[in-house]
């Protein structure tokens, strides 16, 4: 009467959003006669088996542990029982790529700025101290973690600075780009920096500033 029966997973953890960095545990209980031995692995492309068992400790977790985390009884009595807990990271953004524009009066001037977020971060343009909006020539447009900025019809006092801010939840960070005149942003002694980095940029500017 007490013989041999299938793994069962009876309890897992509910699937969860946590921030990067906290300290997240993962439940998996199981019945099953002999009891059933417990594995867990991330379906992200390796697959790797990971060390835990009734529980799973993912100290300080990072972004790219996010994914659907797979936990398996077996205990060769039938097939293994199987269950997915769906574990989503967040992260405050960070602008990964930026792209300023060369354009000759009188044209449209485009800006770029690439964020990586979770959530999706929001995004605002600012000229100066001033924010900006979709009037005036100009047109503002969000793709997921992508924004345009493009200015229609280029004056000389389209010429300068922009900054793109990115923001979610959990932080914010800006970067600067700039519209230039065909012939003055790239030479060696330039008066704009033009950079895919927010640290490069900060280094251009120190070396403007000191004549490097």
């Amino acid at each position: 009467m007490y013989g041999p029966f299938p793994a069962n997973i009876y309890k897992v953890s509910e699937d969860i959003t946590v921030n990067e960095g906290s300290n997240v545990t993962l439940s998996c209980l199981a019945s099953g006669r002999p009891d059933p031995a417990i594995t867990w692995r991330l379906l992200n492309p390796s697959a790797e088996p990971l060390d835990g068992e009734e529980y799973l400790d993912i100290i300080g977790i990072m972004r790219n542990q996010a994914g659907r985390y797979e936990c398996k009884a077996s205990n060769d009595v039938a097939t293994p029982d199987v269950k997915y807990v769906n574990v989503l990271v967040s992260y405050p953004p960070t602008v990964k790529r930026t792209q300023s524009s060369e354009t000759p009066v009188g044209r449209m001037g485009t800006l770029q700025c690439d964020a990586t977020a979770v959530p999706t971060p929001e995004f605002e343009w600012y000229r100066d101290e001033k924010r900006l909006s979709n009037a005036q020539g100009l047109n503002i447009q969000i793709h997921g973690t992508t924004t345009i900025l493009m200015i229609a019809n280029v004056t000389e006092e389209d010429y300068g600075n922009y900054t793109c801010v990115a923001s979610n939840r959990l932080g914010v960070q800006n970067a600067s780009l700039f519209l230039y005149r065909p012939g003055t942003g790239r030479d060696i002694n330039g008066s704009a920096c033009v950079s895919q980095s927010l640290w490069l940029l900060l280094a251009c500017f120190a070396c403007l500033f000191f004549k490097c």
